[in-house]
């Protein structure tokens, strides 16, 4: 990473002993975690200033709880309703069953996800690819399945499948900034139901 400068939480400059990675920097990169670490780096403009600490890394861990309660609630009411995914839905789209608005919304923003990362990534921009993953962490969680609670009671395929894809298609696009998380999830979500699915998401394209 090419930033200028670590900077503290406040924006004073951090100490040396941190800077030169000795033993305090090891006990707070333990503490904050691989993959916080990097979306911290990931989320700066290369020409700014780097805000490093544990408040940084606590606002971004609230932030990661939002994607882990998603993924946890389409895992536990699959288990419950048996509700078995296509891995061919993330090729062809949800198809087959009869999509309502709300479902064919969240499609169109898993594309434009899918789209704007590829376009930040081209451009080693991964400050772009972490707003456009904030952006639709926050949609999914606030928009899609908050108003579509109640078809996860029963066995509505079109959710299911809608918010499986959705799901999948954001780990294929964070992995790179989050691998530990991103595979994590990928082993419970994809390999663990999904016949013939690719056996890490680094595997997946």
């Amino acid at each position: 990473m090419n930033q200028p400068k670590l900077c503290a939480p406040l924006g004073g400059s951090v100490g040396a002993g941190l800077r030169r990675v000795s033993g305090p920097a090891i006990l707070a990169f333990e503490r904050i975690g691989a993959d916080v670490m990097r979306w911290l780096y990931c989320q700066q403009p290369p020409t700014q200033n780097i805000r490093f600490g544990y408040g940084p890394a606590d606002e971004v861990k609230r932030k990661l709880l939002t994607l882990w309660n998603s993924a946890r609630f389409l895992a536990d009411y699959a288990a419950i309703e048996g509700f078995e995914p296509r891995y061919a839905d993330l090729d062809e789209g949800v198809t087959g069953v009869q999509l309502r608005s709300l479902d064919r919304w969240l499609q169109a923003r898993s594309q434009q996800l899918v789209a704007d990362a590829e376009a930040a990534y081209d451009q080693y921009l991964t400050v772009d690819a972490i707003r456009a993953v904030d952006s639709f962490v926050a949609d999914v969680s606030n928009w899609y399945i908050r108003r579509s609670r109640r078809r996860f009671y029963v066995l509505d395929e079109a959710a299911f499948r809608t918010l499986w894809t959705a799901l999948v298609q954001l780990l294929r696009v964070v992995a790179p900034i989050m691998p530990f998380l991103a595979e994590h999830l990928w082993q419970a979500l994809v390999v663990e139901p999904c016949r013939r699915a690719p056996d890490s998401v680094f595997l997946a394209g």
